[in-house]
């Protein structure tokens, strides 16, 4: 059966399944946008905003409580912890909002949650995660709210009184650590859950998290040349977090390659990987992955240990948009790939058969 290209209301066929043989030389405009950037652009900002609060949260623990002891009570950073906090807000709102867009049915989208109490499907990763990112979204409420207001100074006041070391500090930090990192986390085990040959190298599980660990240190950059005032403070956190940024881009590089490596010589992941490395997306991948995203903002982070902080006011900015072009650009790639060149499913090949994606979404 040949399936007509201006077919846009295909629905999905009722069990036992009779799948067409070929879409023929074009893809119906149906299936055109089923994996895409609204895809890719959630699981990006569910990365910066899963990794960017337990990173502060770290520096918290590392830094926040000697300065505070130290001189007193100084806000010099609040603003900072406050901006990350609604930043991590933000990012994983807006990435879960692309996500119900991208299913099509956003009016039921909650339904996800309901149907796995309700069937008993509580093992299912799209029910976890969505559990996952609203407590991780709860947990960087409290977060912000820590840091905002009278609050505040009740937080440098506790600091200065008990010194920090309360075990309810510690608990906190632990929850909003665990959830942030398996935030970043989902979007990597999800993909490697189901049965499309490039997404299940388990490296992806570990690839996404890094990526959004990257990302989050370059927002933290700019967030700090942009709120932090005092000139010792924000020079300390700028080379922390370009340091941590260097560390993570350097884990992306290595990870991308063994991702990569093991989609080329993996028959069935060879076709879709192919067309990243060598074919029909190799221009933009060695552009906006390699160069931009990762080459050039490793040694703008070398650099920025090295000259003066006059320089500052133009690298992080360079740093920060270059860093996040190559987070979403990597998941894009990973995200088409498998769309158009998916052996032994491509659409492009008259003698597979074919699965009607997202026709039941």
């Amino acid at each position: 059966m040949v399936l007509d290209p201006n077919v846009t209301n295909l629905t999905a066929p009722v069990p036992p399944f009779a799948y067409p043989n070929t879409f023929g030389p074009w893809m119906p405009p149906a299936f055109q946008q089923v994996w895409g950037w609204r895809i890719a652009l959630a699981y990006f900002l569910i990365g910066l905003g899963g990794m960017i609060v337990p990173v502060s949260i770290i520096q918290d623990f590392l830094v926040l409580k000697q300065k505070v002891q130290k001189d007193g009570g100084s806000l010099v950073i609040n603003n900072l912890r406050l901006a990350t906090g609604l930043t991590g807000i933000i990012a994983i709102a807006l990435g879960l909002l692309f996500l119900v867009i991208d299913a099509g049915k956003p009016a039921t989208a909650w339904k996800i949650i309901t149907y796995g109490l309700a069937n008993g499907r509580w093992e299912s990763w799209m029910f976890l995660g969505t559990g996952i990112l609203a407590f991780a979204v709860i947990l960087d409420i409290l977060y912000s709210a820590i840091w905002f207001g009278p609050t505040s100074k009740f937080f440098t006041w506790y600091y200065k009184r008990f010194g920090g070391y309360m075990i309810g500090n510690y608990i906190f930090s632990a929850l909003v650590f665990v959830f942030g990192v398996m935030s970043a986390t989902y979007g990597g085990i999800l993909f490697s859950l189901t049965n499309i040959p490039l997404w299940r190298d388990p490296i992806i599980i570990v690839l996404y998290p890094v990526g959004g660990l990257s990302a989050a240190a370059a927002t933290l950059l700019i967030l700090t040349s942009l709120l932090v005032k005092d000139k010792d403070t924000k020079e300390y956190n700028i080379k922390v977090w370009s340091t941590l940024d260097f560390i993570a881009l350097s884990l992306e590089a290595i990870l991308t390659a063994a991702f990569l490596y093991f989609g080329l010589i993996y028959y069935h992941a060879y076709e879709s990987m192919y067309q990243v490395v060598f074919g029909s997306y190799a221009n933009e991948f060695w552009t906006f992955v390699v160069t931009l995203g990762i080459a050039i903002p490793m040694v703008a982070e070398i650099a920025l240990h090295k000259v003066n902080p006059k320089h500052y006011i133009w690298m992080i900015p360079l740093i920060f948009i270059l860093v996040l072009i190559g987070a979403f650009s990597l998941r894009y790639f990973v995200v088409i790939a498998p769309a158009y060149y998916y052996p032994p499913l491509s659409p492009f090949t008259p003698i597979q058969y074919q699965f009607p994606w997202g026709t039941t979404w």
